[in-house]
């Protein structure tokens, strides 16, 4: 009776916050959202047979390159994703600007929902699965969430790679889904290419895992990585992206770099379904401000010491730290002798977020959504044994929720907390149960 009282108290209190929030990111959609322009563009102008990283609208380049946000004095264009993450793009990057704005919306709440639900199936008690109920209606409400909603962005996708990444673990008997997995992680990789430090944990243990589950899950990384090798096309765009983001670097690290007097933007007022006035009466009576902080380390230790860090001593910092966590990780793995996926997975994530964080690339709130995939996987495993842990998880959603003018930092602060407390679920013993790799029962 206890059960089902909060049960339909979880529903009374998470239906009407899901619907508001719904409202609130089709409001945003409403008010354009930038950087999926820019990747539509790229998308259009890598199917066209160009490079798009250097790419400035001129006279006479019309409405399908437009981008209001690439008119600026930089050499590098706005355009950042890999080439391959626009490939993804161009089965949708024909279609009218408002129309795949809406495209994208459907596809951020599919990839949410599927991934909350596979979390729920995988959860094995009643509390664990409220747990997970309660971290994807708490998700909806963060500065990370609107952020990536309002500006149409694709951070989404890796935590939803890393779910199927995991789901492909879970059934190590079936070489289809060792074919999904190794598609999900070549995906990853390709998008995000550092993501590869999601899979050191794997790799550390593959003598526990299936040999033709792990040779099968190979292929299509494989035949992605032939594909790009033996294609002078995909090469040179990649060589190109490489170059690009030298150029950023040197914007973002305040190093000299090189201006330019590109053509100015002619402001169009309607374009692909967009009427900009509208837009920007939209924006004016937005339903929910968007707040983001940058939350790079060589942000916070310029705030912290006023001093400028190097990118050298960046990344330094970084492999160090990647480096001695990771032989903590596996001096505590072998003292304990078991192997549990789900924290191995929260792990590795965990080391590819560190690599984020240093990133010598301003990184955005919206950078902070991808935590949603392990916050999922550690909601499905709650335990009380770590209540206090599970305790910091939750204040660090609540600071990436709440924005007071007075603290400093707060979402930054909160995102902090989360990887604190990720890495001593998956690192410190506990008392998780033997791993099982079938489905949690639904009753």
């Amino acid at each position: 009776m206890h059960g089902r009282l909060v049960w339909v108290s979880t529903i009374c209190l998470g239906l009407p916050l899901f619907l508001f929030a719904l409202l609130r990111d089709i409001h945003y959609t409403k008010e354009y959202p930038g950087d999926l322009r820019n990747r539509i563009v790229g998308a259009r102008i890598i199917g066209d047979g160009h490079s798009p990283y250097f790419y400035k609208w001129k006279e006479g380049d019309g409405l399908r390159y437009y981008d209001p946000d690439n008119f600026d004095t930089l050499k590098p264009a706005v355009m950042t994703s890999t080439p391959f993450m626009h490939r993804l793009l161009l089965p949708i990057a024909n279609r009218p600007q408002a129309r795949i704005a809406q495209y994208w919306l459907v596809l951020e709440y599919l990839l949410l929902a599927g991934m909350t639900i596979f979390a729920f199936y995988c959860a094995r008690s009643g509390g664990q699965r409220l747990a997970v109920i309660a971290v994807a209606l708490l998700f909806l409400l963060t500065n990370a969430w609107k952020c990536q909603v309002s500006h149409g962005q694709y951070y989404l996708l890796i935590a939803a790679f890393g779910m199927l990444f995991y789901a492909s673990m879970r059934h190590q008997k079936s070489i289809g889904w060792a074919l999904i997995g190794g598609t999900a992680a070549a995906c990853m990789i390709l998008i995000r290419p550092y993501a590869i430090l999601f899979l050191i944990p794997l790799a550390l243990s593959a003598r526990g895992f299936s040999r033709r589950w792990l040779l099968a899950s190979l292929i299509p990384g494989l035949l992605l990585a032939g594909w790009i090798l033996t294609s002078s096309r995909e090469l040179d765009l990649w060589k190109d992206y490489a170059h690009m983001l030298q150029e950023q670097l040197k914007v973002h690290q305040d190093l000299p770099h090189e201006v330019r007097h590109n053509a100015p933007d002619p402001h169009y007022r309607y374009w692909e379904g967009l009427d900009m006035s509208a837009v920007d009466d939209q924006m004016r009576h937005t339903w929910s401000p968007v707040h983001s902080e940058n939350g790079n380390v060589f942000v916070l230790y310029r705030l912290l010491l006023h001093r400028k860090l190097s990118v050298t001593a960046l990344g330094l910092l970084c492999m160090t730290t990647i480096i001695g966590l990771t032989a903590l990780w596996y001096f505590l793995r072998r003292s304990s002798g078991g192997r549990d996926i789900t924290r191995m997975a929260i792990f590795g994530f965990c080391l590819y977020m560190i690599a984020d964080l240093f990133s010598p690339i301003y990184r955005h709130q919206y950078y902070t959504v991808q935590w949603i995939f392990p916050l999922l996987l550690a909601a499905a495993i709650w335990s009380p044994q770590r209540k206090r842990w599970y305790g910091a998880l939750l204040i660090g959603l609540l600071l990436s929720i709440i924005h007071f003018p007075f603290v400093k930092m707060g979402n930054t602060i909160g995102e902090y907390l989360i990887l604190l407390a990720l890495l001593a679920i998956s690192l410190l013993p506990g008392t998780p149960g033997k791993e099982n790799l079938q489905p949690a029962s639904l009753s």
